[in-house]
């Protein structure tokens, strides 16, 4: 049987976060092998985290990674924020998104398998991570905007805590300052001012139904004449899209104009956006 050291044991806490004892154990079992025991751990980690996967993991952040092919956007998720601020965790989330733009997708499944700068998988490093921090951890969600070259892509995150990040894709050349400061200043407004739509056309008709009724019902209820009641409700639904719908809404910049607007007029027109923020869908 292979001797182990306590420089062994070192090592592998060192790459794992284990326990001495789980460590000493581990290197045992796989007769002083470093990559066995490190993979023995793994899947005591993972029998824990089958236990852990029923509790919420609600807090987290988000990451964003500009590289030459795309920027992407991803939300990583940890049960508590004392995690959530842990620095190997973030760093782990940095290098997803820089996995996700350098690679074409669809979403969180198709992630899995790619390989980040160790070598092993996202899978397995996310499986380390939770190992080592003993805490449901899971890749919610990703975006992902190609560059074109006939694409601007604004993109925001608030680095306070890291909890909201937004991506936003306009029409024009990338050389266009006027459009590149645009894109960031919109993306700062979709932050601030959490759109739900780009445009009125992408609001569910039974969400607009809803509220043309709750109007209808308020403007009777203030006594105006049913025949006029249409038209007012109309006219107040502009006010609606304009707290859902992007496109609607006065820019923060240049609150005369709206977003959309504001674009045409500089030749571009906003094609997307996204935005997420840590524990909401």
């Amino acid at each position: 049987m292979a001797q182990i050291t306590a420089q062994m044991v070192s090592q592998l806490r060192e790459q794992t976060g284990a326990g001495m004892m789980e460590c000493k154990k581990a290197l045992t079992e796989a007769e002083g092998d470093i990559e066995k025991a490190r993979d023995i751990l793994r899947a005591k980690g993972q029998a824990g985290a089958t236990k852990r996967a029923g509790r919420a993991a609600a807090d987290g952040v988000v990451a964003i990674q500009d590289t030459e092919l795309a920027v992407a956007l991803i939300e990583l998720n940890s049960e508590t924020d004392f995690v959530a601020r842990n620095e190997e965790f973030r760093a782990l989330a940095h290098e997803i998104a820089s996995a996700a733009a350098n690679t074409e997708h669809g979403s969180v499944d198709e992630l899995w398998d790619v390989k980040l700068a160790n070598g092993a998988t996202i899978r397995t490093n996310v499986d380390d991570a939770l190992a080592k921090l003993r805490e449901n951890l899971i890749l919610k969600r990703t975006a992902r905007i190609a560059k074109t070259g006939n694409n601007i892509i604004g993109q925001y995150i608030h680095r306070v805590d890291n909890k909201t990040g937004v991506l936003v894709e306009l029409t024009g050349g990338p050389e266009n300052a006027t459009l590149v400061d645009l894109a960031k200043g919109i993306a700062m407004h979709i932050a601030a001012n959490k759109p739900t739509y780009l445009k009125r056309e992408d609001v569910p008709a039974g969400e607009v139904e809803r509220e043309r009724a709750v109007l209808a019902e308020k403007t009777r209820n203030e006594g105006k004449p049913e025949a006029a009641i249409e038209k007012i409700v109309e006219g107040r639904l502009g006010k609606f899209y304009e707290q859902i719908c992007l496109l609607e809404q006065p820019y923060v910049r240049e609150p005369s104009k709206k977003i959309g607007q504001l674009a045409g007029e500089l030749g571009s027109e906003v094609l997307r956006f996204e935005l997420f923020i840590v524990g909401q869908e």
